[in-house]
């Protein structure tokens, strides 16, 4: 997912990459070791030029203003493309497929790396992360890498690629108005509806959430019926009519979004609903946790002081199991310079560079020390970090079938249905019952 928050400039690593004899002190800056610590030799590959292909993102904007520290590190230049999220999908899908040697690197979205991995389109990693020589595998430490993102980027055990921002379904909510209404807590999703109802004295209409076509409403959808204990599976056969899915959609679609929720809702994706919160027009969200960044940007939000956050809620029946959004790194494996790739997320996803890219942000890391620093801290007051953690860890990415290369379209006609309860009012049984059947023929 795409945070919309803009990247400020970017902190002076180049003096602690380039210093020799460097003994590993942490530095002052981010609190990790040095880049100059690893042992390795940054200069081998001086000369060359190395081709990224990347999407406009948070991470993206922050890395791209360092690439001169690299380039002093290394000896080697960059040619960047970035395009916008669509054009990127369209370009990478197009170089992946057709085996070309355009670019030697790129970032991996979370709904198509299954299809990138099972095509065999994708590196795999551990050889140059895992001791090879070229990186220091305890310096780099790829365990530091949250265990479900490290899961989510592997196929077979192998890492095929690396996880650049983790993000997980979590509660965001006007604690003023909460306390107002007495809502003092989420202890299931079920307490969702009765906050909403109590909330509602205040605002007619004091739930947002996504209800758009595709992945949006199915995004969100996905956090309650995972948590009601639902599997998309047997098999290769879709679940989605099961008692657990009805549930999910009755709680979701039928009371939050249509009773409770703003109007025009299957119109809804992250945007428009971060930006009903930030108009003060809702006072309880459902959403990734890296949309945190939007709603308390002060530029945008009204309300930034008000807002707080709470860990995904069991259900009445089942453990919390949130959904996941990860963006990832991986090098083609028609690249003709895959060494000099692993070099350069050596550098770019390092412990130091990843802390101080979020610590300028507040946007997201994969990686887990970025969420002990002060620095990046201070972006998320009281303990929303500690329950964004809690949710980062609890998250299960066997149970989301991003892995599978037809899930795309399966998830497309599921939203289609889901759609149909929420505009047309058709019955939630029904509707699941026709959506199972629907992504099954999608997915032949």
């Amino acid at each position: 997912m795409t945070s919309a928050l803009g990247v400020g400039g970017a902190l002076a690593l180049g003096a602690c990459a380039s210093r020799e004899g460097d003994t590993g002190t942490p530095s002052a800056t981010t609190g990790t070791p040095t880049l100059g610590a690893s042992g390795m030799q940054w200069d081998r590959f001086k000369g060359e030029t190395l081709n990224l292909l990347l999407c406009e993102h948070w991470w993206t904007s922050a890395v791209s203003k360092r690439f001169p520290e690299f380039e002093a590190l290394t000896g080697m230049k960059i040619k960047a493309n970035t395009l916008s999220e669509d054009s990127y999908y369209q370009q990478a899908l197009v170089a992946l497929s057709s085996g070309a040697t355009t670019y030697d690197a790129l970032m991996v979205g979370n709904l198509q790396a299954g299809q990138y991995m099972n095509a065999g389109w994708l590196e795999p990693l551990d050889s140059y992360f895992g001791g090879s020589g070229l990186v220091n595998a305890d310096w780099f430490d790829t365990n530091d890498f949250f265990a479900p993102a490290r899961k989510a980027s592997s196929l077979n055990g192998e890492l095929m690629a690396l996880p650049l921002s983790a993000e997980a379904g979590v509660v965001i909510y006007r604690k003023d108005l909460a306390a107002q209404a007495g809502v003092t807590a989420f202890p299931t999703q079920e307490s969702l509806v009765d906050a909403s109802a109590k909330l509602s004295a205040a605002m007619e209409r004091p739930f947002a959430g996504r209800g758009r076509r595709g992945l949006d409403i199915v995004w969100t959808w996905t956090n309650f019926f995972l948590t009601q204990g639902g599997e998309f599976y047997n098999g290769n056969t879709p679940t989605v009519d099961s008692p657990e899915a009805v549930a999910a959609t009755e709680l979701y679609v039928q009371q939050l979004l249509t009773k409770y929720g703003p109007k025009g809702a299957s119109n809804m994706s992250w945007l428009e609903a971060t930006g009903s919160v930030n108009e003060g027009r809702a006072a309880l969200y459902t959403d990734a946790s890296g949309l945190l960044s939007v709603v308390l940007d002060k530029n945008s939000s009204k309300h930034t002081d008000q807002i707080a956050v709470s860990r995904w809620p069991d259900s009445a029946t089942a453990k919390a199991a949130p959904n996941y959004w990860y963006w990832m790194a991986g090098i083609p494996k028609a690249s003709r310079k895959k060494e000099q790739a692993a070099l350069f997320y050596a550098w770019a996803m390092s412990k130091e560079t990843a802390t101080s890219v979020s610590a300028e942000s507040g946007s997201p890391s994969a990686r887990e020390s970025v969420w002990s620093n002060d620095d990046f801290l201070s972006f998320y007051p009281g303990d929303m970090s500690t329950e964004i953690v809690a949710n980062l860890q609890a998250v299960q990415p066997d149970r989301v079938p991003y892995a599978r290369p037809t899930f795309p379209s399966e998830a497309d006609a599921l939203s289609l249905e889901l759609i149909k309860v929420l505009v047309d009012g058709k019955d939630p049984k029904r509707a699941m019952a026709d959506a199972a059947a629907a992504m099954a023929r999608a997915g032949r």
